[in-house]
């Protein structure tokens, strides 16, 4: 299961994200955008998506892996990080 403090911290991360692609989004709908901006914004969406999927894969393979001592499903889990991370 996971802490308090660590679906806190994860969740804290979504929120970032959200308000990061808020922004991105009244950039794109403001008539006088800031072009360069709102692509740092994106961006910085972007590599924060990619930190959360990562931090939450410890999450999970701490949570679902070793403490509840479960056989897992190597090809599920494989799976799972390939469309999290490569496509």
């Amino acid at each position: 299961m996971a802490t308090e403090e660590t679906s806190k911290l994860l969740i804290n991360r979504i929120h970032r994200i959200k308000g990061q692609l808020d922004a991105v989004e009244k950039g794109i709908l403001n008539d006088s955008m800031d072009c360069e901006k709102t692509l740092l914004l994106l961006k910085a969406a972007s590599q924060a998506i990619k930190k959360f999927g990562e931090a939450y894969v410890q999450e999970y393979m701490d949570r679902c892996l070793v403490e509840n001592k479960k056989k897992p499903n190597m090809e599920n889990i494989r799976t799972a990080i390939k469309a999290a991370f490569f496509l």
